[in-house]
């Protein structure tokens, strides 16, 4: 039976030794980064920059080096993940302590007006600004009341009353509520979770598609319910279509 000791530093790993330390590490940063959340990888800010490239500066160690052991640096992945895990849930309790870990929001545009001190303060300089609103859709700096820099280094912009899109509201009018669209249908495969969800059957499921002439689930590539009750359906793409 083959033998292969890639868990302990030595001088020298066979090909498959390297590879089960590759598939190892992906494995265990999918399980640390399942456990520290959404958050890490949505809206990372300066503390999870930081957690980031540790945790890679780690991984990294035993994946160059034969010599690093694996073990240590796996425990030191799982203890980094740990400490983002409860600073983070202590941050829910504690906002003081989330001022320390998290950075707050600054005002770039105030009233109207460029905060100059502030983009000092950030290292934002006009044209990084002014890209910024352009990217949100607000070429002309005269309609933006407010923009703020976000935790994550995101650019958020209020704009003046005058500048902003008109809704029902505004007009007076009266909308139904839409929900969201569900997907029936993935890849060929009936996901009975979501029509049990909507309170629909396979049944009904069938019953439409057999209006469109269609049997046989395995020719969809997609088959979603949207938010006015209609089917949009896509087949997959065959040879003979291509």
């Amino acid at each position: 039976m083959l033998q292969v000791n890639f868990w302990q530093g030595q001088p020298t790993l066979t090909v498959i030794g390297w590879i089960l330390r590759a598939v190892v590490t992906v494995m265990w940063l999918m399980l640390i980064s399942k456990l520290m959340g959404q958050r890490e990888v949505g809206s990372m800010n300066m503390f999870d920059f930081v957690v980031a490239i540790t945790i890679g500066s780690v991984a990294s160690s035993h994946l160059v080096d034969s010599e690093v052991p694996m073990m240590g640096s796996l425990i030191s992945i799982a203890a980094i993940g740990a400490v983002d895990i409860v600073l983070a849930f202590l941050s829910l309790k504690h906002s003081r302590l989330r001022r320390v870990v998290q950075d707050e929001s600054i005002m770039l545009i105030e009233n109207g007006q460029i905060r100059y001190d502030m983009l000092a303060k950030t290292m934002y300089n006009l044209d990084d600004l002014l890209a910024g609103l352009r990217l949100k859709n607000y070429p002309n700096i005269h309609d933006v009341e407010f923009a703020f820099l976000e935790p994550n280094g995101q650019l958020s912009v209020i704009p003046k009353s005058q500048a902003r899109p008109v809704t029902p509201a505004d007009l007076g009018l009266a909308t139904e509520y839409e929900g969201r669209p569900v997907v029936l249908i993935e890849d060929g495969n009936i996901l009975a979770g979501n029509l049990k969800d909507i309170g629909l059957t396979k049944k009904w499921l069938f019953d439409e598609l057999a209006k469109q002439g269609i049997h046989d689930p395995q020719d969809l590539a997609a088959v979603i319910l949207d938010t006015k009750g209609r089917l949009y359906i896509g087949r997959k793409i065959t040879e003979d279509m291509k």
